[in-house]
């Protein structure tokens, strides 16, 4: 944004606009740049239960794309808020956040309603790949629109205007139960719908739900599986550079890299949960959460003893660590569907605060440990890592379950009469 542009000006409203917004000097201090990035992630964990509660009531639906909407507009306006000053940034970078707010209660609204009882993991690893879809189509694009005659102002405008198009489609195509969709056959429907049970909105039990041991395993194991992608998404550009010595070409698409072998990873992952016949989901799910937990803590304990002499060693350390974590889909996000059923949306929403949560963490945990950037600094930022996953991993391994728990279950009646006379209603 401090970038100098020379603009060819004409007499449109929109050039003298960009114009103004370009000529200005945006430099902010390390301070301010921390709270406009650590501003998203507030807004987010703000906004997660107010719109959660809001899509219980009125359906996902139209909440969603009015939340999809609103984060357009307030990507559009950035460049303006900028041009305003810090604070006005500040304002709209938290505005900014609360679009993020609704993506895993959607993940799990729409694994329930529109897989088949065999396909959820698989489901649940499709639609999460946008934590690897956003950044792929976002770093190249801005890249080439901030180094372009129009400037970085573009970067803003463009994905406003591709999320417009992406949310106009999800309104006119998405329905949030199969059977109000016209494109659903009854063929479909009755393989949707095969085994589930009652799909429909219903009451969440929270005191049950807040007080269940496997669900609080299930979010302590969320929270540390986000605290690792954090710190390789947040950080590994800096750890490739300033520790092991690449080049800041290099480290673009080294950063990149990841991502792309996630998604593969992620996708083949919940597939093949899915298609698991030889065990059961209880041991399933702990199978999958061993490889993409335990797998990751110990690429950190690799990366922690990987000397600076052996840079490409460490490269592809870090790659392994990105892409095993796909396993999780069939892990603990697997569990958390089974064993939630109906409120999945619930325990899945919590996921989005616990996500923005540990993008907050991760800066705090790094700048606890390091201060000059060495390898002995980063050996305790990837040991205390190590620690937290490992240790989360036992705690889902006490308590996975692979079947509904009992407060997903509906209330039942037993009739009986004494005497002929007397009728008696037990409810439980």
């Amino acid at each position: 944004m401090s970038t100098s542009y020379n603009v060819t000006s004409d007499d449109s409203i929109w050039s003298l606009m960009l114009n103004r917004i370009l000529k200005k000097s945006y430099v902010y201090t390390a301070s301010e740049s921390n709270s406009l990035f650590s501003a998203v992630a507030i807004g987010a964990m703000t906004a997660v239960y107010p719109f959660m509660y809001i899509i219980q009531k009125k359906g996902s639906r139209s909440v969603v794309t009015i939340v999809g909407l609103f984060s357009a507009v307030t990507t559009f306006l950035i460049p303006w808020m900028a041009y305003l000053g810090f604070y006005p940034l500040l304002a709209m970078r938290f505005l900014q956040g609360m679009g993020l707010s609704t993506g895993f209660t959607l993940i799990g609204i729409v694994t329930r309603q529109w897989s088949m009882q065999a396909q959820g993991a698989f489901f649940f690893a499709c639609l999460s790949c946008f934590f690897q879809l956003g950044p792929i189509f976002t770093m190249p694009v801005s890249g080439a629109l901030c180094t372009s005659s129009i400037g970085w102002p573009a970067v803003y405008y463009v994905h406003s205007m591709v999320t417009i198009m992406i949310f106009s489609s999800f309104f006119n195509f998405y329905r949030e139960n199969p059977i109000s969709h016209k494109f659903v056959s009854q063929l479909e429907l009755s393989k949707i719908q095969r085994g589930k049970g009652e799909t429909k909105r219903q009451p969440v039990p929270l005191r049950q739900i807040l007080t269940d041991p496997v669900v609080l395993s299930i979010w302590t194991t969320a929270l540390a599986n986000f605290m690792g992608i954090q710190l390789t998404m947040q950080f590994s550009p800096t750890y490739l550079h300033k520790i092991l010595g690449f080049s800041v070409k290099d480290t673009g698409p080294f950063s990149a890299l990841p991502q792309v072998i996630t998604a593969f990873v992620k996708v083949s992952a919940g597939y093949s949960a899915d298609k698991l016949r030889c065990c059961l989901p209880k041991t399933s799910v702990r199978i999958f959460n061993s490889i993409a937990l335990g797998g990751m803590s110990f690429t950190f304990l690799g990366l922690a003893y990987i000397p600076t002499s052996e840079p490409y060693l460490g490269l592809w350390m870090l790659v392994i660590s990105c892409a095993i974590i796909g396993f999780n889909c069939g892990g603990f996000f697997r569990c958390s569907a089974i064993y939630a059923a109906q409120h999945n949306h619930f325990v899945m929403g919590m996921n989005s605060f616990l996500n923005c949560l540990a993008a907050l963490l991760a800066p705090v945990i790094v700048n606890f440990y390091v201060r000059n950037d060495t390898w002995n600094e980063w050996y305790w930022v990837w040991m205390s890592h190590f620690v937290i996953l490992f240790a989360s991993n036992l705690v889902f391994q006490y308590y996975a379950k692979g079947e509904p728990a009992e407060w997903t279950k509906p209330s039942k009646e037993i009739v009986y009469s004494e005497d002929n006379n007397d009728v008696i209603i037990i409810k439980f």
